[in-house]
């Protein structure tokens, strides 16, 4: 391989390594999941961070879709096991990066 096309290489990878940091990501294109601490709802806990696709929509879509599927699954917990109604948990989503 040339130089030159040993330099086209590494800037070609370069660029795309950059493309795909969390930087390249403006904040409003992340959408965290958050929840609150069981068994009080009281609080709230970081549970993933969502900034794989580039279309905004699709990142909220999906953290969205996450939500529903783990309240889903601690409403399901809660009737089998026999949780007393004072058991609560919440999941949610917001715009950003995690945030205390």
């Amino acid at each position: 391989m040339t130089s030159i096309s040993t330099s086209l290489v590494t800037v070609a990878v370069a660029l795309g390594l950059a493309a795909c940091s969390e930087k390249s990501f403006p904040e409003l294109e992340i959408y965290t999941l958050y929840s609150s601490n069981y068994p009080s709802d009281v609080g709230r806990s970081g549970v993933a961070t969502f900034n794989l696709a580039n279309i905004p929509e699709l990142n909220g879509q999906i953290c969205q879709e996450a939500a529903d599927l783990f309240q889903a699954d601690f409403e399901k917990r809660k009737r089998e096991k026999g949780w007393g109604a004072n058991t609560k948990m919440r999941y949610w989503c917001e715009k950003g990066g995690f945030k205390k």
